[in-house]
């Protein structure tokens, strides 16, 4: 069912949470936490809240793509490139999904999780022209590293879980390394909850 006058009011609150967090409203965005690295960020979030048909579909759009293609050839000498986004850009398709032992998203759901194909073939594009190491995705959570035309993808998990103990970790991870290798590795990080979080249950 559409949700009339709550997608605004929704962007809004988002747009708050980013700057109370001091971090960038406006996308694509470059932030470069060493001289050698270089992570854009993506909204692929633009169809979110239409309907409960739609409300999980990604969206790109060709002003932010053109937008992130003028960032990239102005960090064209940054050696390691990230593009960061939260939806795939990439789901494998049922026979890819079993060879790799996954199970595989029907066509519906490759649909609704990830952005539309036009867009998917111009952001790969756009990395391999510009040597992005690196794209980093949510939305599906679930773990996956695999490497498309040459440009690794990597799909987190849900941020935070619960363990089978009541507890909840975060993943961490961190990205090492220089031309021509990158190294990825995943820690989890154990939360322990609060008294509060205990009495609830």
């Amino acid at each position: 069912f559409p949700r009339r006058g709550l997608k605004q009011a929704d962007l809004l609150k988002a747009v708050r949470g980013l700057q109370l967090g001091g971090q960038a409203t406006k996308f694509p965005w470059v932030y470069l936490p060493d001289p050698r690295i270089a992570i854009f960020g993506l909204n692929s979030n633009n169809l979110g809240n239409l309907s409960v048909g739609t409300n999980a579909m990604g969206d790109l759009g060709y002003y932010q793509l053109k937008r992130l293609a003028a960032l990239l050839y102005r960090h064209r000498e940054v050696p390691i490139k990230i593009v960061a986004l939260h939806h795939s850009p990439n789901i494998p398709e049922v026979d890819t999904a079993k060879r790799r032992k996954q199970r595989p998203m029907s066509r519906l759901e490759r649909l609704a999780h990830q952005i539309p194909r036009e867009q998917r073939r111009a952001l790969l594009l756009l990395c391999i022209a510009h040597n992005v190491r690196l794209v980093a995705h949510g939305h599906l959570h679930v773990e996956e590293d695999r490497r498309i035309t040459g440009t690794r993808i990597v799909g987190a998990p849900a941020s935070t879980e619960p363990s089978n103990a009541g507890h909840y970790h975060f993943w961490r991870y961190t990205i090492r390394g220089s031309e021509p290798r990158l190294y990825i590795t995943r820690h989890s990080v154990a939360v322990a909850p609060s008294p509060t979080v205990l009495k609830a249950r």
